[in-house]
C-alpha cells in the first residue's frame, strides 16, 4: 500500500506538527501535539495555531482525525519512514542528479563520525 501512497510535499510548520506526532506513542490528542511541539521544538503555538495545521494534514492524508466518544484522535497514515524516503529521493534526484554516492559521500563528510561510527558504516 505504500507504494502507492501520494506522498505531498509539507511546510516546515507542517512537518514540525507531523514529526511531534511520529515521536508520540499513542494516537495524540491535540493538547499533546501542542505540548510536544514547543516543549520539543521551542515554538510557542497556541492550540488554534496546531488544529489549522493538523486540519492541513488531514487534507494532505497525512492523518485521519478520529472520534473515540468525546475525544478526538490523530491516526498516522503516512508513516514517518515512507516520508523520509521520499525527502530523500528528492534530494538525491534534485541535488545529486540521481548518484546515490556523491549523496552518501556528501552526507558522511558532513558528519563528525567516530572509528565506532566508521565501523558500523562497512
Amino acid at each position: 500500500m505504500e507504494a502507492h501512497m501520494k506522498i505531498e510535499k509539507l511546510t516546515e510548520s507542517e512537518e514540525l506538527v507531523m514529526k511531534s506526532i511520529w515521536d508520540c506513542k499513542k494516537e495524540p490528542v491535540l493538547s499533546d501535539v501542542v505540548d510536544r511541539v514547543n516543549g520539543f521544538y521551542g515554538k510557542d503555538w497556541k492550540p488554534q495555531t496546531v488544529s489549522t495545521f493538523l486540519s492541513k494534514l488531514v487534507r494532505k492524508d497525512y492523518l485521519k482525525l478520529q472520534r473515540n466518544g468525546k475525544i478526538y484522535t490523530y491516526k498516522i497514515l503516512v508513516p514517518e519512514e515512507a516520508y523520509r524516503r521520499k525527502l530523500y529521493k528528492h534530494h538525491i534526484s534534485f541535488w545529486n542528479h540521481n548518484d546515490i554516492v556523491e549523496f552518501v559521500q556528501e552526507m558522511l563528510n558532513n558528519q563528525d563520525l567516530t572509528k565506532e561510527d566508521l565501523e558500523k558504516l562497512q
